[in-house]
């Protein structure tokens, strides 16, 4: 099973329903942040995940410096997403995700 990590956007159920038919776990966060702790929290959340998909129109850039700071020391790679649509969302993660 593939994990994949969503920052951004609003629709949890539906990536959680749409990714439940691939067969994927989705760690979710809507990408709303307080400045103490990003990293921390970012950190914890991404640690197993085998893809991030970063919504751009959808996070801060804080948020979105703090992802991609996470996301390449842990070696992870980060997808930039410009909408918040499941299908834009899927397509990124079919593109960007080994599935066998």
């Amino acid at each position: 099973m593939k994990k994949i990590a969503i920052i951004g956007g609003d629709n949890q159920k539906g990536y959680n329903k749409k990714f439940k038919a691939f067969d994927c776990e989705v760690k979710y966060h809507d990408g709303r942040m307080k400045r103490t702790g990003v990293k921390n929290y970012f950190g914890n959340l991404l640690k197993d995940v085998d893809c991030v998909i970063l919504i751009l129109s959808a996070v801060s850039h804080g948020t979105m410096y703090a992802v991609k700071e996470v996301a390449t020391d842990l070696g992870i790679k980060v997808v930039y997403q410009r909408s918040k649509g499941i299908s834009g969302v899927v397509q990124a993660v079919h593109d960007n995700v080994a599935f066998y």
